[in-house]
């Protein structure tokens, strides 16, 4: 695998992977100081690669569309590094991939989806 793919190679500064994330940088010092994420550090600057970020994604989707708190995000991400549970597996993976891949919704847009369904 060339290093220019490889998911784990940190490659993007804070504010750029909280940009790619769709968070918050203050968002990702949360994270690693919960122990959710460990980006890599060089010269005291935090670098994240594109699994961190991924990862970031799948948290938020934990977070955002389950109402999983920090501690039972901790958990299920703990169980899946151990090969207990999959987090594709606990929820819908086609909702858990369409969340991770194109973000969360704009609030326009998910209310606009909400009055759609509501009057068919």
């Amino acid at each position: 695998m060339s290093s220019l793919r490889d998911p784990n190679r940190p490659r993007y500064f804070i504010s750029i992977a909280a940009e790619l994330a769709s968070v918050h940088p203050r968002t990702l010092r949360i994270y690693e100081e919960e122990g959710l994420v460990c980006p890599q550090r060089r010269n005291n600057l935090r670098l994240y690669s594109e699994a961190d970020i991924h990862r970031v994604r799948i948290i938020r989707f934990l977070t955002r569309r389950q109402g999983v708190n920090l501690a039972g995000v901790k958990v299920i991400l703990q169980l899946e590094a151990l090969g207990k549970i999959r987090v594709y597996d606990l929820f819908d993976a086609d909702d858990v991939e369409r969340f991770v891949e194109e973000g969360e919704p704009e609030p326009e847009k998910a209310a606009a989806g909400n009055l759609d369904r509501r009057d068919s």
